[in-house]
């Protein structure tokens, strides 16, 4: 693929599409954004994404607006959808009507374990390997970005928190290195019918992510397994529907038990160094 040809990225007002928008164009690729709302749409614009659709993507008229001309498509879905099984496969018909030769999905790590937004992103990943498009697939690990969530809490309590294990081992990525690493894959054609495992280089627990975060604030803070059952009440309260609520409930449960470990060797590939350390991360975060 070369800079010349169009790229749609989908759900592009969402942090994931962002930071992915932005590595496309200082690779100087030729981008279009589909978004759901109109000041999504201007603030994408003020951000220099010049070509922007706004409307719905299980809209026919819409898609066939934002495909036209499109040479691939990075389709990432809004997290936890609940019907993201079903947008990707009428994603990836449209594609094939409008001529659009590859389609890369954002997927997840490990897409076949048993939690309700992974098996839909593995029936998303069938239904791409079996369309007649080249595809690539990329299998991001959790986000090192998810201590945002409580940061507040770990500067002001110094309690980092999560609602699980505080053993669990997760192989956290920087978001800026997952970006790196799409922006990669969708402006050079070596990566067609590939699909890519994009974790982080360590493997840390709560426990090793407070040793962490206290030796560069230089202050105490210990890890401690948030009750799942407060959380979800709280997140019932505020009015987070019941699908996502069970969503996020499995999950939980899963990561309690598994953890949710990868490895960094292909992300450390794809974008030639080593990816960001949890440790360089924080640096960044406490600098703001």
């Amino acid at each position: 693929m070369t800079n010349g040809n169009l790229i749609l990225v989908t759900g592009a007002s969402g942090k994931t599409a962002r930071a992915c928008l932005a590595h496309l164009m200082e690779r100087g690729a030729r981008i279009r954004a589909l978004v759901r709302r109109v000041d999504a749409a201007d603030d994408l614009r003020t951000k220099g994404v010049a070509d922007v659709v706004v409307g719905d993507m299980f809209a026919r008229d819409v898609m066939k607006q934002a495909l036209e001309g499109v040479e691939a498509v990075l389709h990432i879905c809004p997290p936890m959808h609940p019907q993201e099984d079903a947008l990707a496969i009428e994603m990836i018909g449209a594609c094939r009507t409008a001529g659009v030769r590859r389609f890369a999905l954002w997927s997840v790590l490990h897409p076949h374990i048993n939690v309700p937004h992974h098996r839909r992103k593995q029936k998303a990943e069938a239904a791409l390997i079996n369309s007649d498009l080249i595809f690539t697939i990329l299998q991001p690990g959790r986000y090192m970005q998810h201590l945002e969530s409580i940061w507040p809490q770990v500067l002001n309590a110094g309690i980092h928190a999560f609602p699980f294990s505080t053993a669990s081992r997760f192989s956290l990525a920087h978001l800026d290195d997952l970006a790196r690493a799409t922006a990669e894959v969708m402006t050079n054609t070596s990566h067609e019918n590939a699909i890519y495992e994009l974790a982080g280089p360590e493997a840390l627990s709560s426990e090793d992510c407070a040793r962490e975060i206290s030796d560069v604030l230089d202050r105490p803070v210990s890890a401690q397994a948030a009750p799942l059952d407060t959380f979800l009440a709280k997140a019932r309260a505020a009015g987070m529907p019941d699908w996502r609520i069970e969503t996020f409930d499995i999950m939980n449960r899963h990561y309690d038990e598994h953890g949710l470990q990868g490895n960094g060797n292909v992300l450390h590939w794809l974008i030639g160094r080593a990816p960001k350390t949890f440790r360089e991360y924080v640096i960044e975060l406490a600098a703001r």
